[in-house]
């Protein structure tokens, strides 16, 4: 009888630990000048900024930015960055074990990015015209090489 409730207070103890035991919350926040920018996280739209995005794992993450107007043509330059989220120290292994399952604070861990947009500056039609000239005059060679 006395092994038993050895044992229950035990169990009693295991889940006390596990219910008061902390986690750790990730978010990336991405921030743009001017703001109502659309953000993709990995090829995926995610929102318009400014945006909070909780993620899982750390590593580099693929950032494009864009701001269109109401017709969809791009007003500012499109930014795609590559940002490397580094690994706090306290998630590293073996100390990711004790911050993740026994410390019994919840942990926030926010990376906040910046971005500065350049605006667009309209082209003349015969400034278009002139690129499309030269993009096709590109194809073209391309198209024509031997190795096509």
């Amino acid at each position: 009888m006395t092994l038993s409730i050895k044992s229950l207070r035990f169990f009693n103890l295991i889940i006390v630990l596990f219910l008061f035991s902390g986690c750790v919350t990730r978010t990336i926040t991405v921030r743009t000048n001017p703001s109502n920018a659309l953000v993709y996280v990995d090829n995926e739209l995610v929102g318009e900024s400014p945006v909070e995005i909780p993620f899982t794992y750390y590593g580099t993450r693929k950032i494009t930015i864009e701001k269109k107007d109401a017709d969809g043509k791009l007003i500012y330059e499109r930014k795609i960055v590559l940002e490397k989220i580094k690994t706090p120290v306290y998630e590293m292994f073996p100390l990711d074990f004790f911050s993740e399952n026994l410390w019994p604070f919840g942990i926030q861990d926010n990376h906040i990015l910046n971005y500065d947009l350049v605006e667009l500056k309209p082209l003349s039609r015969k400034e278009q015209q002139k690129r499309v000239i030269e993009n096709a005059e590109e194809l073209r060679q391309i198209v024509n090489s031997p190795d096509f």
